[in-house]
């Protein structure tokens, strides 16, 4: 081969070399930071909100709430597989797991899980639903009813409730949602199962609001009750039972006085029980994995 073919070949080899190296570049096959797009530390969730979910998605709720309603009504229609579970903790470990792409799930709760960065998740949408919670009652029993109602005014105006808010949530709460009545005193006869006693059912597996730490249950719920059984001067017991037997349970007045376990207020559950005034606002949210 002569010496002018030896040097083009040359110069057809260096060539390719060097397309080569701008293709791994261009692609970031090469491992390194990518910057934005390549998976470094500014680049963000795939999923940006409800709006992103569709076919062959996954969602995790919890069983019997609000959010499961909300996800079926609104994510199924487009091909999102709604996949309930009996604890919303355990709809937050298979979105961990990659089970689910996302959980729809009231937002203070989703906040306390999430604010554990081991986790890795991150609530990309607040979904506006105009939710409060409020205690539920046997609608027979309006005597406990109205004293619970008369007792947490009492527990807001004298700032215990901001403490309990910001004992468990970090923060004081940003709004409060408007008594639907006004009780002007404690009611003289109070009705509960046991004198001088509230019994409470709750699903006691919903922190911040009421869970089971070495033996006892603790929550925002269980402070605020506490706080409103002083008033009343009564104590208040806590008893464990799934979420969806709370209604039935509260019907049938003879396990538990009233419920307290962050049930939302619908038109739908008034239909069986009765409500307290709300006492925090609450709406729904969608959280991720957050980028690697």
């Amino acid at each position: 081969m002569g010496k002018s073919k030896k040097l083009l070949a040359l110069l057809l080899t260096l060539a390719l070399v060097f397309s080569a190296f701008a293709l791994v570049g261009c692609n970031g096959d090469d491992g390194e930071d990518g910057g934005e797009d390549g998976g470094g530390t500014e680049a963000e969730a795939t999923i940006q909100g409800v709006d992103d979910l569709g076919e062959g998605d996954k969602v995790g709720v919890q069983s019997g709430t609000t959010g499961e309603a909300w996800a079926r009504e609104n994510l199924e229609p487009n091909g999102v597989e709604v996949v309930p579970y009996d604890d919303i903790l355990l709809a937050f470990s298979a979105l961990q797991a990659g089970d689910v792409d996302g959980v729809i799930n009231d937002l203070p709760i989703s906040q306390d899980v999430v604010k554990d960065e081991t986790r890795g998740l991150v609530i990309v949408e607040e979904i506006q639903t105009d939710e409060t919670y409020g205690f539920a009652f046997n609608k027979s029993n309006n005597s406990l009813r109205d004293a619970v109602n008369w007792a947490l005014a009492e527990v807001i105006a004298d700032g215990t409730y901001d403490e309990v808010y910001e004992k468990w949530f970090g923060a004081p709460p940003m709004s409060m949602p408007e008594p639907e009545v006004t009780v002007a005193e404690k009611p003289a006869d109070i009705q509960t199962l046991q004198d001088g006693k509230i019994i409470v059912g709750s699903d006691t597996a919903f922190p911040p609001f009421e869970n089971v730490e070495g033996g006892e249950v603790v929550g925002f719920d269980v402070d605020l009750m506490n706080a409103i059984g002083e008033k009343l001067g009564l104590d208040v017991e806590f008893k464990s039972y799934k979420f969806d037997a709370l209604i039935t349970g509260v019907q049938a007045g003879t396990e538990f006085d009233m419920v307290a376990s962050a049930m939302t207020i619908t038109e739908e559950r008034k239909q069986s029980v009765d409500f307290s005034n709300p006492y925090i606002n609450s709406n729904q949210s969608l959280a991720v994995k957050a980028a690697e």
